[in-house]
């Protein structure tokens, strides 16, 4: 509390919509069986991956672990979903999608390579209703070409397919690994390249943009062919070759660095000027200030920044917060389009 009990901080998480961006936070939270029908999910070719109790932690973000999560392999599979954009909540532009930068974040854990060969296979990418057969930011997995006992690379390309326009590192990881990955992708700009970050360092989550670390893969052979993005798709391309068994959880898609490495938000407030609040809060993901007077239910709050929110920003100052004789009660809000 602060002074004479003007001001109680109350702070709270839930997700926030970046400008004309897609807003996505799947941590699974479905019950257990088939994913497709589920949260927007729909089955386009294979079998349907089932929701399985159980997550993967992600240590460092915020929550860093969710819901339950989505297991599959063993066969042909390809699910998508719609991602909501702000200006179809806003302004009902219902199906609008948009060209521009995209950033995914997954983790996933690999438990049985089964027939995966060293040419490898995506499992996750980004697509669009108006060019389903086109893949952007295609994460890839192969069989290590070295041998290494249960051991595979991981890659990525813009958008295609052959060999020589997929990056790869040349770490192995293992069976029973859990990775986190974060990936960007520019929509029909072939001189943009399409970055890969493998297991990036936790105190880098949340860092303002422009200030991520450097990527662990640049994958810059190729076009970008999406002209627009609006869905994120999983998919195994067959049972011979391809993965035994792989969990996918606690996919992010929005605009940038820290929309998808979100952190604690965990916040501070000081009185200024014997009237202003000033706030601040670890990362830079988008977000709203709110205000309630009470917080006897239903409690009323309201937005001190405008929205779209462009929480570029980790501080906001309530201007003459005193000069009302009642309690303020101030929390930082997150919030998606979905």
């Amino acid at each position: 509390m602060l002074r004479q009990k003007f001001f109680v901080l109350f702070p709270s998480l839930f997700a926030a919509a970046q400008v004309f961006a897609v807003s996505v936070y799947e941590p699974f939270s479905y019950p257990v069986g088939d994913l497709a029908g589920q949260g927007g999910w729909v089955l386009t070719a294979g079998t349907n991956p089932k929701v399985q109790a159980g997550t993967l932690a992600v240590p460092g973000l915020m929550p860093a672990t969710d819901g339950n999560s989505l297991v599959f392999g063993n066969s042909q599979m390809e699910v998508r979903r719609f991602m909501k954009n702000e200006a179809e909540v806003i302004f009902g532009t219902p199906g609008a999608e948009f060209d521009g930068q995209y950033w995914y974040s997954l983790a996933f854990k690999v438990t049985d390579l089964g027939s995966l060969n060293t040419d490898g296979d995506f499992i996750a990418a980004f697509s669009s209703t108006n060019q389903t057969a086109e893949y952007g930011g295609r994460l890839y997995l192969r069989k290590d070409p070295l041998g290494a006992a249960n051991g595979y690379n991981i890659g990525v390309s813009k958008d295609s397919g052959a060999a020589a326009d997929i990056a790869w590192s040349s770490t192995v990881y293992l069976v029973g690994q859990t990775n986190f990955v974060v990936c960007r992708y520019f929509t029909a700009d072939s001189t943009e390249d399409t970055l890969l970050w493998i297991n990036p360092d936790p105190s880098t989550y949340g860092a303002p943009i422009g200030s991520e670390p450097p990527p662990t893969l640049t994958a810059s052979s190729g076009l970008n062919p999406l002209l627009k993005v609006g869905q994120i798709v999983l998919h195994q391309a067959s049972a011979n070759p391809g993965l035994g068994s792989i969990i996918v959880d606690e996919i992010r898609v929005e605009g940038d660095w820290p929309d998808v490495t979100p952190i604690p938000l965990t916040m501070s407030i000081t009185q200024t000027n014997g009237s202003d609040v000033y706030m601040s809060w670890g990362g830079h993901q988008n977000g709203f200030i709110q205000q309630a007077t009470n917080l006897t239910p239903p409690v009323t709050w309201s937005n001190l920044n405008s929205f779209p929110a462009n929480a570029r920003i980790n501080s906001y100052t309530a201007t003459n917060a005193t000069s009302d004789p009642v309690p303020k009660f101030f929390r930082l809000v997150r919030w998606y389009a979905e």
